[in-house]
């Protein structure tokens, strides 16, 4: 028959000598175990706590706590401590260990999330390899458009997320080109991220953007800048050209009327060629159809004076390079009108053999991206040309001119920085009705059978 006879106590502490101990003994006085050595509780003000104090593999007195009395047995507390004698574990360092672990977990958790890598990795790395308004404009982006997840782990971030962001920004009335060019934004961080290790996989590698509403379909087939790609007219180009003079004899007056009038060692702006830099400017993306963008980081390297000639990779594909793929390329013979032009502005500029074409005055360094906007909205005034007439019509006549003097699309694509006709014959191709008629007639000629029979 089995005995009646109970199991020998693991702790010579007794819940009622506990209980007994923290209500009649002061706070900081101690209650050991004669069964395990090291084993004690300690009152504190409000109850008391389970101690172990032990001496480590180093040599080190220790002292873990176990739990306090409310939530532990003295059996319960006595048998934690016998399991960490058997398997020979160090509390303290085991403790100091997990909170170690948690700490890097977090940390791990934290450099994952949209915003850390946005601030620490992504920014710096566009800063660095990219044109720095380029670099504000897209983290500006990022953070407008994603700050909903912003704290969330990059590989958290899934089709749900990025349908419910495009559904509410389509409510706020965004065209279907942004959100395809932020969500571009949103992609490219994270293959970065990728690429570091900062995540394993593109969470949102095989996801697409849902398809864009019938609004947006529709006002895709009516292209709302249309009625911008055209020629200029004779009228025009006319007040173009004597607002440009206007305003070179108007600063040219300023200039004068300053050194009169106690400011005589300003420099004098009747000797040069152009007392402004915009006049230049204006009139090579006139003759060449450049963007302001190109314009602002042309260098004298890329237009060579002597030759006559203008290479310039251009800003919009210069990320390509980064990519290691091959960024478009303006390359054309100036006319011997702009060439002219700048070789006077190379002059006045002291015949510098590198360099920008059109420093800043104040800084010697690139201008602001729209630094051309003043003083294009002063010619405008000046010639008696409407507001509406903005800087990028110039281009736009560059191409529209090319395109009635019958210049084929590849090499209209060529001269204006494009790798393709697509783009000139998406935007453009309603000002070639007159060769396409010309292109039917011509295919008529190739396949109509004469008739050699005479006309009795």
């Amino acid at each position: 028959m089995a005995s009646g006879r109970r199991a020998p106590a693991i702790t010579t502490i007794t819940l009622a000598a506990a209980s007994d101990f923290l209500s009649k003994n002061e706070i900081n006085q101690q209650l050991g175990c004669k069964a395990i050595p090291g084993f004690f509780l300690l009152k504190l003000t409000n109850g008391g706590v389970w101690k172990y104090r032990y001496t480590d593999a180093l040599g080190s007195r220790r002292t873990s706590k176990v739990g306090t009395f409310a939530a532990l047995k003295p059996e319960m507390a006595a048998s934690i401590v016998l399991s960490w004698i058997e398997d020979g574990i160090d509390p303290v360092r085991e403790k100091a260990t997990r909170k170690q672990v948690a700490v890097k977990a977090a940390q791990l958790r934290e450099h994952r999330t949209l915003r850390y890598y946005l601030e620490n990795y992504y920014m710096p790395h566009m800063e660095r390899s990219w044109k720095l308004q380029n670099a504000k404009n897209t983290y500006g982006r990022l953070w407008k458009h994603f700050n909903k997840l912003l704290d969330r782990d990059m590989a958290t971030i899934d089709k749900a997320d990025v349908d419910e962001w495009q559904l509410d920004v389509e409510e706020q009335g965004r065209s279907y080109a942004t959100i395809r060019r932020t969500y571009g934004a949103l992609k490219t961080l994270l293959s970065h991220a990728v690429q570091n290790g900062a995540i394993e996989t593109d969470p949102l590698a095989n996801h697409k953007l849902l398809e864009p509403t019938l609004k947006d379909q529709n006002s895709s087939k009516h292209d709302p800048k249309q009625s911008e790609r055209r020629l200029l007219t004779n009228g025009e180009v006319q007040a173009i050209h004597t607002g440009l003079d206007l305003f070179a004899e108007e600063i040219r007056q300023q200039r004068r009327n300053s050194r009169k009038h106690g400011k005589p060692d300003l420099p004098d702006l009747d000797q040069p060629n152009y007392p402004h830099w915009f006049i230049p400017f204006c009139l090579l993306a006139l003759h060449t159809g450049l963007r302001p963008g190109d314009l602002y980081t042309l260098t004298w390297d890329e237009l060579n004076i002597t030759f006559g000639r203008l290479t310039k990779i251009c800003e919009k594909t210069s990320h390509a390079a980064r990519r290691e793929r091959k960024p478009a390329v303006v390359e054309m013979k100036l006319n011997n009108t702009i060439k002219a032009t700048m070789s006077d502005w190379h002059k006045d500029r002291g015949k510098p053999k590198t360099g920008l074409v059109f420093p800043s005055p104040v800084t010697g360094r690139e201008m602001d991206s729209q630094a051309h906007r003043g003083p294009w909205s002063h010619v405008k005034r000046l010639g008696g040309l409407p507001d509406s007439l903005n800087f990028y019509s110039l281009r736009h006549h560059f191409i529209s001119a090319l395109l009635a003097a019958g210049v084929d699309l590849f090499t209209v694509a060529k001269l204006v920085g494009h790798k393709g006709p697509d783009m000139i014959l998406e935007h453009y191709g309603h000002l070639c009705p007159k060769q396409a008629e010309e292109a039917l007639d011509i295919v008529a000629n190739t396949v109509t059978v004469k008739n050699s029979r005479k006309s009795g």
